[in-house]
């Protein structure tokens, strides 16, 4: 069964072009880091996907289970024609703001992709970005102002958008399952760091562990009981 409500549009910029799907995970939390994913499919793969034959149930990763993501996360890996990702550290988020962080982030696999070893037939990279960011006032975005193209809910629309998606998250949630064991308490591992209830009463018995994004909390600074989490 082909892909519900999606649409073929890297299967355009070929063959001069080589499109790259680009999406983050952890834009608002409270904690950890901001997590970019870039994927690429040759044309070949993407008329499977968009038929329905491989990648089955490919979605914006938000629409997913947690082992749905899993296991198309595995077989990205296996299809795609590349696959880049970046981390960007809450330290970073709160010294430059979260959407110098995404276009960092953007940057980072950009360059990442263009020096890989895969054959690519003299393609050049075109950037498929979820959302509709503005990074005019950054002059870091002029490396990749002529190749990105925006688009509003991309990640539910178009399959290697979708798919970068899924690397951002996938990624991103494994991390904070992997540090939660040092930040006993505050229940990484369930939340992922986004503002659930938990979450808010942990800071509030606890105070802000070294890896809060301290722009994001701003209003448990003043109540913050303690700084021994630091």
């Amino acid at each position: 069964m082909p892909l519900a409500n999606f649409e073929p549009e890297e299967l355009k910029f070929f063959p001069d072009h080589l499109p790259c799907g680009i999406d983050e995970a952890g834009r608002g939390p409270y904690a950890g880091p901001l997590s970019v994913g870039f994927v690429s499919f040759t044309p070949e793969v993407l008329e499977r996907i968009y038929a329905g034959q491989i990648l089955k149930g490919l979605n914006d990763s938000k629409k997913l289970s947690e082992s749905k993501r899993e296991s198309l996360f595995q077989e990205i890996q296996e299809t795609a024609h590349r696959v880049a990702h970046a981390f960007l550290s809450h330290t970073y988020i709160d010294r430059y703001g979260i959407n110098r962080a995404v276009l960092e982030g953007i940057l980072k696999c950009y360059r990442k992709a263009s020096q890989a070893p895969i054959e690519s037939n003299g393609r050049k990279l075109l950037l498929l970005i979820d959302g509709n960011y503005n990074f005019s006032k950054y002059k870091e975005s002029e490396e990749v102002k002529r190749q990105s193209y925006y688009y509003k809910k991309g990640d539910s629309r178009i399959a290697s958008i979708a798919a970068a998606s899924i690397i951002a998250k996938v990624k991103r949630d494994r991390f904070m399952k992997a540090i939660a064991p040092k930040f006993p308490g505050y229940g990484f591992e369930g939340h992922k760091g986004y503002g659930s209830a938990g979450h808010e009463e942990a800071i509030r018995n606890l105070g802000l562990a070294r890896i809060h994004r301290r722009s994001f909390t701003k209003k448990f600074h003043a109540s913050d009981p303690s700084s021994q989490s630091d």
